[in-house]
């Protein structure tokens, strides 16, 4: 099976999950997947609080996908979804905390520094009613649950290589490929190092592929994207032949618009950006705030939150390209402004 006919299955797969919400019972339960999930106390005090304020910072569809399971999963819970990516997320909810504003309930985001720093102060409780949460179901709390803080890892995005088909016809099998010579004089996108995550994956290159790994990149005077979305468009446009950083679910939404683009994941290791949740000790619907990580901790939750990314449940559902345990760990210490701040000027260096 080709990777395109791999991906398109994965991400078929990932929209059936979406839309079905498949039932986590035995293949003989004939119970519709869309039917309501089993009264609990929980689930009765969230619907008689009516509704859930939650900010986001994944893709707006996969906001749109979650908001709709979780309504259909837990009929009389409206969740109110702000989508806001984390460099907006987090200057809104200090203001937000400080204030004492309404603000949101449950708060997914890609940010552990600073919501261990909110956490320290208080700022999160854990979800004690939530089955899922407290390790009764598929869920490693030892693994995932941050209890100092009350940080739950949720799962996370994969990213890696991708080429334009028309320009690489052989394709690329993993990073090195990169580094070929015909891919020389602007023909490579590079994401550039912006970002706390970024710092992170350039880390990981030089250590999973040696410490000349990225100067050797530099050297093929690569083109600097500050976006994954503007590295896909260039892949499909031909600006770029080939790129080191794109979202497989961007690719496949490429594809489908007719982009002659594609991507594999390396043989020799996986990156992605880990995704972390909190209940707001403020929170004006607390029950919903816990029923809401409850059913993203759920395999259907995850199926729909991660389609071609990566799940903390230890098999991955259908539609998910892995687990968490797979991505290299986060280290706090190189997000540090400090550290950030030396990393973009060597990063600078060889690359600009």
């Amino acid at each position: 099976m080709s990777h395109t006919q791999r991906t398109a299955r994965l991400i078929a797969l990932s929209v059936a999950a979406a839309l079905t919400l498949a039932a986590c019972g035995s293949a003989d339960d004939d119970a519709s997947s869309t039917e309501p999930a089993p009264e609990s106390a929980l689930y009765a005090a969230a619907r008689d609080e009516g509704k859930v304020v939650v900010y986001m910072n994944v893709t707006p569809d996969v906001v749109e996908a979650v908001a709709e399971g979780f309504e259909a999963t837990y009929p009389g819970v409206e969740v109110e979804a702000v989508r806001l990516p984390d460099a907006e997320m987090v200057p809104r909810l200090e203001t937000e905390l400080g204030s004492g504003a309404p603000t949101a309930d449950f708060i997914e985001n890609a940010s552990p520094t600073w919501l261990i720093e909110q956490g320290e102060a208080g700022a999160w409780v854990p979800a004690d009613q939530s089955p899922e949460a407290t390790g009764e179901g598929g869920y490693d709390t030892e693994k995932f649950f941050d209890a100092d803080h009350a940080i739950y890892e949720l799962g996370g995005t994969v990213n890696t290589f991708a080429w334009n088909t028309d320009l690489v016809p052989e394709d690329i099998k993993d990073y090195p490929d990169l580094l070929d010579s015909d891919l020389a004089d602007g023909k490579v996108g590079v994401l550039e190092l912006a970002s706390a995550p970024a710092n992170d994956f350039y880390i990981w290159l030089a250590e999973t592929f040696g410490d000349d790994f990225l100067s050797t990149l530099g050297a093929q005077e690569p083109r600097i994207y500050p976006s994954t979305t503007g590295i896909v468009e260039a892949l499909g446009s031909g600006e770029i032949y080939a790129a080191n950083w794109v979202v497989p679910s961007l690719v496949v939404e490429a594809q489908e618009a007719g982009a002659p683009i594609d991507y594999d994941i390396s043989p020799t290791g996986k990156f992605g950006i880990r995704g972390y949740g909190v209940v707001n000790a403020e929170a004006a619907n607390p029950n919903a705030a816990q029923l809401f990580l409850e059913y993203l901790l759920s395999e259907d939750g995850q199926a729909t939150i991660w389609p071609l990314a990566s799940s903390v449940l230890s098999e991955a559902p259908d539609g998910v390209l892995g687990t968490n345990e797979e991505l290299p760990p986060w280290d706090p210490a190189t997000s540090t402004p400090e550290k950030l701040g030396e990393a973009r000027q060597a990063w600078d260096a060889i690359f600009r």
